[in-house]
């Protein structure tokens, strides 16, 4: 299995959308961004497994989402995109990389998988396997990010 973790803030949206967006109503992901994600989807057949702060408000469970969980529910099936699963909370104490660990352990079923996110963590072993997105130029997840986020699932060398 390859796996996508991907954070939302920073990724699925940017300050160009914020300065955009309809603040009155839900639409903190920038749709512009989900045939990105899911071009990277489609030529690897990579599932997603939410990192993002706001995984916290998503469940498999339809009854366990809050209105933002359904959101994201709701947006990522207008492009045929399936949530697989969240990284666990570990606390204020942990960080993302910490809780992609901790999913990480003791699966056996995982091939290869790509990190998307626009902060920098202490990735240690798994820096080979961010694709650093940039909120502030851009808009986040980008045409530049799919190739490389592509290359990374396919064990290919990135451009």
């Amino acid at each position: 299995m390859k796996v996508i973790f991907l954070d939302i803030d920073g990724v699925l949206n940017s300050h160009k959308y914020d300065a955009e967006r309809d603040w009155n109503v839900l639409s903190f992901i920038d749709e512009t961004r989900l045939p990105l994600l899911k071009s990277v989807i489609d030529a690897t057949g990579a599932v997603v497994v939410l990192t993002s702060t706001w995984r916290v408000e998503w469940d498999r469970d339809e009854c366990g989402r809050t209105p933002d969980g359904k959101y994201i529910s709701d947006t990522f099936d207008k492009f045929g995109i399936d949530i697989f699963d969240k990284t666990p909370d570990l606390g204020m104490s942990a960080d993302r990389a910490d809780e992609i660990r901790e999913w990480l352990s003791g699966r056996t079923d995982v091939d290869r998988y790509v990190i998307i996110d626009d902060c920098r963590y202490d990735w240690r072993e798994m820096t080979d396997c961010v694709v650093k997105t940039n909120a502030y130029i851009g808009r986040g997840f980008e045409h530049s990010h799919v190739a490389a986020a592509i290359a990374v699932l396919n064990g290919e060398d990135r451009e």
